[in-house]
C-alpha cells in the first residue's frame, strides 16, 4: 500500500459513511469465466469502499471546491445517479491518474473496483449486446477467397471501413450506405468474374446439370458456407425457384445458376454476422454453436469457420470443446490474421501506408524501407503468437525481425538477407514494439518526432487510456523542430504546458513521448539535434524518474499490469465488437490473473478472451436499447435484399 495512504488509514478519525440510500447488491458479484465467485461486499466491504474513496478523492473532490467540478463527495451519496462520473473515476483509479499522490496498490484498486460494482448494483453476468456487425472489407475479401477459391481485389471497391474505440469490427461504426450497397453489388459481380474466369472455380461451384435436384443440393450446400450456418427450407426455395425464374427467362443454366448465387452474396445473412434473438427469454443464453464458431473464426482468422468448426458447431459440441479448437485455431497459419489485422490496427502500423515523411529531411525513407518497417511488426506479432510467447515481450525483447535494409537503417551489422527474419539482439535500445521504426514513424510529423503523439499512443495503445481530446483553439506546435527560436522540441513543450488548460492531460503523455526522443521521425538513433543534445530524462506519473528508452521499457516490462490490462481490453473490443463495461470488469480481472500464471502467454489472453460470458453468450436488448436503435444501419437505408 501506498506510504500516503497508510499514514491518512492510521491517523484520520474512523470517516462516517456517506449515506448511500437503497442499495440492490447483487448477488452475481463473481467471476465471469466460470469460475467459483467469490463473495459480493457486504455492508462492511461497502462501508470500506466508501472510506476508501473518502480518503483518496474527497479531500479533493468534495464540497464546494471540488476540483474540476467534480463531487465524488455528493456522487457517494447516491452512487446509482452518477454511473458515468463513477465510472471515469474507476478509469482514472486503474489508469494510475488518481489519486495524484500516487497510484493504488492492486488490493486497494481491487476494493475500489469491487465496492463499487456493489454500490451500482453491476450485474456481472450481464453479457452485454454488441451492435450488429456487418463483415469488414478486409474480412470479405477474406470469406470470398474461402468461398470460392479466387482472390478480389475488394479494396478497389469499396473504401476503407470506420475504426471505433480503435478497430474496424466494432458494430457501432459499420455503418451501411445507399453507397456502400451499390459499391457491394460491383464487389460480388466481380467476384462472379473471377469464378468465370477460373475454371477449377468454376467447376466446383456450378453444377454441370442444372435441374432441380442437383440445384437444390448444390445451393443448399453453398447456402451452409455462404450463410455460415444451416439454411432453412424456405431460404433454399426461395434461390431454386430464382434459377427456375432465370431459366424460364431464356437464361444459360450455369447463368441462371449464378444469379442464385449473386442473390445469395448480398443477402443480409451473408454480409452480416447475424445472431438470433430469442424474444421469449426473460435472461441470457449460449450462443447457437454455429453462432459461436462465427465469432471465434472472425476472432482469431478473420474467416469464416473451416470444415472442422462447422462440424463441432454441427454436432452441438462447441462449447464444451472451445479451448481445444482455439489452440488448433491459433497454430494454423491463418492466425496470421492476428498480426496483420489486430496488431496493426492495435499498434497502428496499418497507418504506415498512410505516412509520408519529408523527403528533403529523411532522404532515406522510401517504399522498400516501408514494406520492411511493416514486415517486420507483422512478423513480430505472428511470432508472439505461434511460438506462444509472452506478451510482456512487446513491452521489451533480446531479438527483432529484421532484413538487411532494416537492419542497416537501426545500424545492426551482420545482417545481410533480404527476407525478415529473426535476429538476436544485443543492442537493447531495439526490441519490443516501442523500438520499431514502423511505430515511431507512424507517431513522428513529416518534419520532426512529436512526443505529444508518442505519448499518447502509448496511453492509448498499451494502457488502453487514452487522454482526452485537446480543448478548441489550442496552440499548435511549430512543424518543424529546427525552428528560428533556438528552443529544443522540449522547450517548447514545456512553455506550452505553460497553459493551464494543457497542462493536466500534457503532464500525463509528454514524459513517455520525450523519453523517446532519442528515436528520429523514422525511428534511427541519434543523440542530437541540429548540435543540442537530447535530453531524454523524464519523471513519469507516480513520480517514477526514467532516462531514455531503455529505461522506459525497463521500467514498463517490471510493473506489467497496466499493460497486459490494456492489451486485453483491445482483445475485447475487436474479438466482441463493443469496449467493455463495468458488468465485464471482474471476469477481465479474473482473465488477467489467471494468464499472470502463465506468464503472460499470448493464448492465455485468448484462451481467456473466448470464455468470457460477453464472448459465449447474448441477450435481449433492454427498451432503452431497443429505443436508441441498436441496428448498424444507416439513415435513409431501405430494406436489404433477401
Amino acid at each position: 500500500m501506498r506510504d500516503w495512504l497508510t499514514t491518512k488509514r492510521l491517523t484520520r478519525r474512523a470517516v462516517t459513511p456517506a449515506p448511500l440510500g437503497v442499495i440492490a447488491v447483487h448477488a452475481s458479484l463473481c467471476c465471469a469465466l466460470g469460475g467459483s465467485a467469490p463473495a459480493a461486499p457486504n455492508a462492511q466491504g461497502l462501508d470500506e469502499w466508501r472510506q476508501l474513496v473518502t480518503l483518496t478523492c474527497v479531500d479533493c473532490h468534495g464540497g464546494a471546491r471540488a476540483e474540476g467540478g467534480v463531487d465524488l463527495a455528493r456522487a457517494l451519496a447516491a452512487p446509482e445517479a452518477h454511473v458515468e462520473l463513477w465510472t471515469q473515476a474507476l478509469a482514472n483509479v486503474e489508469g494510475g491518474v488518481m489519486p495524484p499522490e500516487g497510484a493504488l496498490e492492486p488490493a486497494d484498486r481491487r476494493e475500489f473496483r469491487t465496492g463499487l460494482l456493489a454500490a451500482l448494483a453491476v450485474d456481472t453476468n450481464d453479457p452485454g449486446r454488441p451492435t450488429l456487425r456487418r463483415l469488414s472489407r478486409g474480412q470479405l475479401a477474406n470469406t470470398l477467397r474461402d468461398l470460392f477459391g479466387v482472390s478480389v481485389p475488394v479494396e478497389h471497391y469499396l473504401p476503407e471501413d470506420a475504426a471505433g474505440y480503435g478497430f474496424d469490427t466494432t458494430g457501432d461504426t459499420l455503418f451501411v450506405t445507399p453507397l456502400t450497397f451499390e459499391q457491394w453489388f460491383e464487389v460480388v459481380d466481380a467476384t462472379l468474374e473471377a469464378v468465370r474466369a477460373d475454371p477449377v472455380a468454376y467447376a466446383r461451384l456450378v453444377p454441370d446439370v442444372v435441374d432441380r435436384e442437383s440445384t437444390r443440393a448444390r445451393l443448399s450446400a453453398l447456402l451452409e458456407r455462404t450463410f455460415r450456418r444451416p439454411p432453412s427450407d424456405a431460404e433454399v426455395d426461395l434461390r431454386v425457384a430464382l434459377v427456375r425464374s432465370e431459366l424460364t427467362q431464356g437464361a444459360r443454366e450455369p447463368e441462371a445458376f449464378l444469379a442464385a448465387v449473386r442473390a445469395s452474396l448480398l443477402a443480409p445473412s451473408f454480409l452480416y454476422r447475424v445472431e438470433r434473438d430469442h424474444p421469449e427469454a426473460t435472461a441470457p443464453w449460449p450462443l447457437e454453436d454455429h453462432e459461436l464458431a462465427v465469432r471465434l473464426a472472425y476472432f482469431l482468422w478473420g474467416a469464416p469457420p473451416d470444415d472442422t468448426l462447422r462440424a463441432a458447431a454441427g454436432a452441438g459440441e462447441l462449447h464444451a470443446t472451445l479451448e481445444q479448437h482455439v489452440e488448433r485455431m491459433l497454430a494454423d497459419p491463418r492466425s496470421r490474421w492476428l498480426a496483420t489485422d489486430f496488431a496493426a490496427q492495435w499498434l497502428g502500423f496499418s497507418e504506415l501506408a498512410h505516412v509520408t515523411p519529408d523527403v528533403r529531411r529523411f532522404s532515406e525513407f522510401n517504399e522498400g524501407l516501408r514494406r520492411s518497417m511493416r514486415a517486420e511488426a507483422e512478423a513480430f506479432f505472428d511470432d508472439l503468437v505461434h511460438a506462444d510467447r509472452s506478451v510482456l515481450e512487446c513491452l521489451d525483447s533480446d531479438y527483432a525481425f529484421l532484413d538487411a535494409r532494416l537492419a542497416r537503417h537501426y545500424g545492426i551489422a551482420g545482417v545481410d538477407h533480404d527476407d525478415v527474419r529473426r535476429v538476436a539482439l544485443t543492442d537493447r535500445r531495439r526490441g519490443g514494439v516501442l523500438g520499431m521504426a514502423a511505430v515511431l514513424t507512424v507517431t513522428s510529423q513529416p518534419l520532426r518526432t512529436s512526443p505529444v503523439t508518442r505519448g499518447r499512443w502509448l496511453l492509448e495503445r498499451l494502457f488502453a487510456a487514452p487522454p482526452p481530446p485537446p480543448p478548441p483553439n489550442v496552440t499548435q506546435l511549430p512543424e518543424d523542430d529546427r525552428g528560428g527560436d533556438g528552443l529544443t522540441l522540449r522547450a517548447r513543450l514545456e512553455r506550452h504546458r505553460a497553459d493551464p488548460s494543457c497542462a493536466a492531460c500534457h503532464a500525463r503523455m509528454d514524459p513517455y513521448g520525450l523519453a523517446l526522443e532519442p528515436y528520429d521521425g523514422i525511428g534511427r538513433w541519434r543523440n542530437e539535434v541540429e548540435g543540442a543534445p537530447i535530453d531524454a530524462a523524464v519523471t513519469l506519473p507516480g513520480a517514477q524518474a526514467v532516462d531514455g528508452p531503455v529505461a522506459l521499457k525497463a521500467h514498463l516490462r517490471a510493473r506489467p499490469e497496466r499493460f497486459v490490462r490494456g492489451l486485453t481490453e483491445h482483445l475485447f473490443v475487436y474479438a466482441i465488437g463493443r469496449p467493455p463495461d463495468l458488468a465485464d470488469r471482474p471476469g477481465l480481472d479474473a482473465l488477467i490473473e489467471a494468464a499472470a500464471r502463465e506468464d503472460y502467454r499470448f493464448s492465455a489472453l485468448i484462451r481467456g478472451i473466448t470464455r468470457l460470458r460477453a464472448f459465449t453468450h447474448r441477450r435481449n436488448p433492454r427498451p432503452t436499447e431497443a429505443q436508441a436503435g441498436e441496428v448498424s444501419r444507416g439513415p435513409g437505408d431501405g430494406p436489404l435484399p433477401r
